[in-house]
């Protein structure tokens, strides 16, 4: 493929691939407008247009250009032959969603947007240490209102492998009871969290016999930070599917009172009922305390603006 040919190709196929949605389109669908790729914003400023036979785009707080241009700016690529090959095996693709699934962050590390537990078994577990990347810890504490000593004391940076594309990744995660890592990625862009080596729950024991269940790992950051002198004890699902598990563990620790802070939704509506349904008046429903909320951690972020 050559420049010319690679400035033909349709920039919004190739944004939607990325895993980018437009905000709006205008002109026929000449002219698409979407958050930037390239930084986090709440109003658009990036926009792509079908001008002359090709598609061009523009970021007001950026610069713009052509299709390769885009390229070698969204994955930090410095010669036009690694644009060509890049745009080369999207359009060679059988199927268009075979392009693999990145997200260039401000730092040029990336992470990905894999939204279904298939992938796991195809996520290679590289190395799993204390936080040094800025981007997570701007990621919890500006974005989702969460004390940096709650995140140091309960989480880690993971790199791994996508098998699929042999790229590797970052990550925040925290350990779980079989020995594994549930990650989630530092973008409030991209909705995705897996597990490395196996899927569990995580359990913190400290004191006494009462149970504090969350669904999330930022859920459990939340309440950190709203009270910094937790000292008992907590479960972290991760995942609602998870929570047979669950109720063996507090089966097997025989706590006395069970505070549950799940979703509200469906699926921690389902939860909670089941947990009512077994342990009786040692469940406590928290739900209520953010009603009007998704979760703890959306009800965190509100209060602190």
């Amino acid at each position: 493929m050559n420049s010319s040919e690679a400035k033909k190709l349709s920039l919004p196929d190739i944004m939607a691939h990325l895993g980018y949605e437009p905000i709006k389109v205008v002109k026929n669908g000449l002219e698409l407008w979407y958050n930037s790729p390239f930084r986090a914003e709440k109003a658009p400023s990036f926009h792509t247009s079908f001008l002359g036979g090709k598609w061009i785009w523009n970021d007001f707080g950026d610069k713009g250009g052509t299709v390769i241009d885009f390229v070698m700016r969204h994955e930090n690529y410095f010669r036009i032959s690694q644009a060509l090959q890049f745009l080369e095996r999207f359009e060679n693709a059988p199927s268009k969603n075979q392009l693999p699934f990145s997200f260039q962050q401000q730092s040029r590390s990336k992470t990905e947007n894999i939204q279904t537990e298939s992938f796991e078994r195809e996520l290679e577990f590289i190395s799993a240490s204390k936080i040094q990347n800025p981007l997570i810890f701007s990621y919890l504490i500006k974005e989702r209102a969460i004390d940096k000593k709650a995140i140091v004391a309960h989480l880690q940076e993971v790199t791994y492998k996508n098998l699929n594309n042999w790229r590797t990744y970052f990550a925040f995660d925290m350990k779980n009871q079989s020995g594994g890592y549930e990650i989630r990625a530092a973008s409030s862009r991209l909705n995705f969290k897996s597990a490395l080596i196996r899927k569990d729950v995580s359990l913190i024991l400290q004191n006494g016999k009462e149970l504090f269940l969350f669904e999330g790992m930022t859920d459990f950051l939340s309440y950190l930070t709203i009270k910094p002198d937790f000292s008992s004890n907590a479960l972290i699902l991760h995942s609602t599917k998870l929570l047979q598990r669950a109720i063996s563990i507090i089966e097997q620790h025989s706590f006395d009172i069970i505070h549950g802070y799940l979703d509200n939704d469906s699926a921690g509506q389902s939860a909670s009922n089941e947990l009512k349904a077994k342990f009786g008046t040692q469940f406590i429903d928290q739900r209520t305390s953010f009603a009007s909320y998704k979760d703890l951690n959306e009800w965190l972020v509100n209060q602190s603006k």
